[in-house]
């Protein structure tokens, strides 16, 4: 985790110059809000993403979270000319000071909600660690995806480390290589992609999935995803008794309580 709970809670005096948010309910969206850059991140907008996600976590009323962006370009990866030449970049001085240095794919792994980008522009480069760190990417027809990075005599080495967990690896490899673009419907065949849409039905597809989502338990979820996370680090033979401890505390929830509960009088659950 880059921030402190403690951290989180000074969340009302951050004014964001970079990206917006919202909170409608258990729904905390964020905007990514450079449209005039094409959304290109620089190390203060990777700060305010994660400082946002962290918010996100260490807030129990919130259960997910809709990653979007301004503009006709969802994300064109990374500002080469700010990361170059750092005076360049805007800094947020309204931010807390990060634990450590900031890593954008290890900002959505600390976040243990589900968490869903919808594309309705084309994703570049950098921008590839934004929708590979989320559950669920919803993308329009129109939407592009692409790693242009070798053509600049650059290779994507993180971006490989993000698809590696999501695609085969030689599909990786060729993405990377390449250079080239991919549909959205090519993407969604490699599994990059979770959801196929149309410009006109994406808000309508993205709300039903959002309400889906929410219409199930929260706890549940977050231990799910911190079970996930564990077991990446776990020997083969300590996974199964530590499931076995994990789902105990799961069904001894009030929200495991309530689920059947609300089953056997069938109507829906209050979490």
């Amino acid at each position: 985790m880059f921030f402190t709970k403690a951290d989180t809670e000074k969340y009302a005096e951050v004014k964001f110059k970079l990206i917006k948010t919202e909170d409608e309910g258990n729904l905390f969206t964020i905007t990514l809000n450079r449209p005039e850059k094409r959304n290109a991140f620089t190390p203060t907008m990777i700060h305010e993403i994660a400082f946002a996600l962290a918010y996100a976590h260490f807030q129990l009323e919130i259960w997910c979270i809709l990653l979007k962006a301004e503009g006709s370009v969802f994300c064109a990866g990374m500002d080469l000319n700010v990361f170059q030449n750092p005076d360049l970049d805007i800094k947020n001085e309204t931010l807390p000071v990060p634990l450590k240095e900031i890593t954008i794919g290890d900002a959505f792994k600390y976040l243990e909600k589900p968490c869903i980008a919808k594309v309705e522009g084309n994703v570049l480069a950098g921008g590839f660690l934004f929708i590979g760190g989320c559950t669920f990417v919803i993308a329009t027809e129109e939407a592009q995806f692409g790693l242009p990075e070798v053509k600049r005599g650059i290779f994507p080495l993180q971006v490989m480390a993000t698809l590696l967990k999501i695609m085969p690896q030689r599909k990786v490899l060729e993405m990377c290589i390449l250079g080239k673009n991919y549909t959205a419907e090519e993407a969604y065949n490699l599994g990059l992609v979770t959801h196929f849409s149309s410009k006109n039905e994406i808000d309508n597809d993205t709300k039903v999935l959002i309400n889906t989502i929410l219409e199930n338990s929260p706890f549940a979820i977050k231990k799910g995803f911190e079970a996930l996370n564990k077991l990446q680090n776990l020997p083969e033979n300590d996974q199964h008794p530590y499931l076995l401890k994990m789902l105990q505390e799961i069904r001894n929830s009030p929200n495991a309580k309530e689920g059947i509960l609300a089953f056997q009088e069938k109507r829906k659950p209050k979490w």
